[in-house]
């Protein structure tokens, strides 16, 4: 578009400014003087007339139609709140707040591995006392004011180190989950999309189905007051046209539910006047079960939480080992004293002491023993959750792939359902209004039309969902927006 303006401008201005005969400029343009501010000198002002500019226009007037009428649809898609796939995705990343809440649980985790680092920091530490002693008067009170300083330095303590892995692991473990969470936020705003395009689809479904109710209704009122049929037809008719109105206006109320909770996902602040447009469809692959889950043990972010899950007991089991090695510290502090009283004499003292500690646990009651077990028994606790992640991984990765298989089967057989209920309809029609069929046969055969409708355009939209969940359990789903969202 800047293009085209930019080149449409240059074009009038070539156009405007060619040299004409004088014959042409009486005819076509008027001039006029003015005179330069400041400047004595005067310059001719020659103004285009309205016909030469029309014909410095004409090449342009397609142009300018086709960005006009595309600079309308744009403002038309922004005042109707559009909203596309892609554009969901974007603004779940940037508002959701589990995602955000995963990011800072990463910051927190990353903060473990400093705090391991701590055990080998310096101490410094002041202290002060003030005391006064008497012998019940005042005049032979005596007081004395001490003030303190102390340094200690650990030099050796050997649980910084299953202190530090400790930390990276969940550091590492954190990141995963960020990723998991990233990937599960994008797959709900996928199904909460389908939902309300599906919904929308169902309750089009149930207008159509009204109008053709409404249609019945008024050929059984026809030939009723013909006397061709009896009340009962305008009866069942009528009860038929309620009924298709009642499951249209519940749906409708569904879709109001979709579509709110579609808005709370992307924090829209409860505004549901927007358009979701159909995205394209997703493909199929034709990779064996066994490949898929393959690739899902091996990019499953859970699952490799799960595997850091057992290494973190393992390293807090080293912690509790360190417990039996020994630890140095060395220590230098200086105090500063001042006696002082009515009738003393102030002095004033100062003292400097260095040391260098080593500490050896060597019984404790018992309760590391303890510990250590309890460590043991959460190391387990940890592999058999591990395991059993595993097993909830395949059984979903087999329902995803089952429901796909099932889903694409099902379509072919709901399309020929369509088909020959609409069939069906439409010669029950003809025979009715010929005299042949009863409007029982008519009613029954609408029913069984929009329940075959409304179960193909259900199965179309769970379709797509499901492919996006087969691909979700492997781990691929969205995979480029996660890949940016880790990086972030």
């Amino acid at each position: 578009a800047l293009r085209m303006t930019r080149a449409f401008f240059q074009r009038i201005h070539h156009r405007a400014s060619r040299p004409i005969d004088k014959q042409t400029a009486s005819a076509f343009v008027h001039r006029s003087r003015f005179r330069q501010p400041g400047v004595g000198e005067v310059f001719p002002l020659t103004i285009p007339s309205p016909a030469r500019l029309l014909r410095a226009l004409t090449p342009f007037l397609p142009s300018l139609c086709i960005f006009t009428a595309l600079s309308l649809a744009a403002g038309t898609a922004r005042a109707q709140g559009v909203i596309t796939l892609e554009q969901a995705y974007d603004r779940a990343l940037a508002t959701d707040q589990t995602i955000r809440i995963a990011e800072l649980q990463i910051r927190e985790a990353n903060l473990l591995r400093w705090s391991a680092l701590t055990r080998l920091g310096p101490r410094v530490t002041g202290d002060s006392s003030f005391d006064r002693s008497g012998r019940g008067t005042f005049a032979n009170d005596a007081n004395t004011r001490g003030l303190g300083l102390t340094f200690v330095q650990p030099l050796l303590d050997f649980g910084v180190f299953p202190a530090w892995k400790l930390g990276k692991l969940a550091a590492a473990s954190a990141r995963f989950q960020h990723q998991f969470t990233v990937r599960q936020t994008l797959f709900g705003v996928a199904q909460a999309y389908y939902a309300v395009l599906k919904e929308e689809s169902v309750v089009e479904v149930n207008r159509q189905t009204v109008a053709l109710a409404a249609q019945q209704l008024e050929v059984s009122q026809k030939r009723a007051a013909a006397g061709e049929v009896a009340r009962s037809d305008v009866l069942r008719a009528q009860a038929s046209l309620e009924d298709a109105r009642r499951l249209l206006i519940e749906n409708e109320g569904t879709l109001d539910l979709n579509r709110d909770t579609f808005s709370n996902i992307l924090n829209l602040g409860g505004k549901t006047n927007f358009t979701l447009v159909h995205p394209p469809d997703a493909r199929e692959g034709a990779e064996p079960f066994d490949q898929l889950l393959a690739r899902a043990y091996e990019r499953r972010e859970d699952y490799q939480t799960g595997a850091l899950a057992v290494r973190q007991e393992m390293q807090r089991r080293n912690g509790i080992w360190t417990e039996y090695f020994p630890t140095v510290v060395a220590r230098a502090g200086e105090d500063w004293t001042t006696l002082g009283g009515d009738n003393a004499t102030r002095s004033s003292n100062r003292f400097f002491n260095a040391s260098l500690g080593l500490s050896m646990p060597f019984l404790t009651g018992g309760q590391r023993e303890i510990d250590l077990r309890n460590a043991g028994y959460q190391i387990d606790i940890a592999r058999l959750n591990y395991e059993k992640l595993g097993k909830t991984i395949e059984a979903e990765m087999k329902t995803a792939w089952l429901q796909v298989r099932t889903l694409r089967e099902a379509l072919k057989a709901l399309r020929a359902e369509v088909v020959a209920a609409e069939q069906n309809y439409h010669d029950l029609q003809t025979q009715y209004q010929a005299g042949v069929a009863t409007s029982v046969d008519v009613l029954v055969g609408l029913r069984d039309l929009n329940n075959s409708r409304t179960q193909l355009t259900g199965a179309v939209f769970d379709y797509q969902v499901a492919l996006r969940n087969l691909l979700r359990a492997q781990a691929v789903f969205e995979q480029p927006r996660v890949e940016r969202a880790k990086r972030k």
